[in-house]
């Protein structure tokens, strides 16, 4: 039974760790970047601040917020600007 529980908790984590990482562009974004600019600017702030694929990339790896410490990668970014819109 034991084992049971255990293989059991070992896939429910390893499906919840894919699931996080098949999110691209702004899907895995707006889970932070809501409406109501909290707990980070919403879709709409960004639009506003950034014109530019280049400057959303370059702000974002700039950001010292420990949350976007795995969302940095250019791939990732590129996804994103592409999702919001920019050039």
């Amino acid at each position: 039974m034991k084992f049971l529980r255990e293989s059991a908790l070992v896939l429910v984590m390893i499906f919840c760790a894919t699931s996080f990482s098949l999110a691209a562009g702004w899907d895995s974004c707006k889970g932070c970047h809501k409406d109501g600019d909290k707990p980070a600017p919403s879709k709409a702030t960004l639009l506003k601040k950034f014109k530019t694929t280049n400057d959303f990339i370059k702000a974002a790896k700039k950001s010292k917020n420990s949350m976007m410490k795995s969302f940095k990668k250019d791939d990732q970014l590129t996804a994103a600007a592409k999702d919001l819109g920019l050039k």
